[in-house]
């Protein structure tokens, strides 16, 4: 579970093994908590800033069926992986 998102997000081209050579423009939280169950089913939180908040938003986008290119920006929002270079 996602909790306390930050306000401020970022823009970002995330890619996914989903789609191997799309780029997808997403707006993602910079922080948040993620709220979890451990090996011996106890709670815990782990609080999330950058780079691993938007990785785990990723993920756990992907556990709510939730797809990168469902959350791009914009329909210019989309480019090859090719055309990175090109991508500010």
């Amino acid at each position: 579970i996602l909790e306390d998102k930050s306000a401020e997000t970022m823009e970002i081209w995330d890619d996914c093994m989903s789609f191997p050579d799309l780029l997808v423009k997403v707006s993602r939280h910079h922080s948040c908590r993620i709220v979890y169950r451990d090996q011996t089913w106890e709670e815990q939180s782990m609080d999330l800033k950058g780079d691993l908040a938007e990785l785990l938003q990723h993920e756990i986008d992907h556990l709510d069926g939730i797809l990168a290119v469902q959350r791009a920006i914009d329909e210019k929002s989309f480019a090859l992986r090719s055309q990175r270079v090109h991508l500010a």
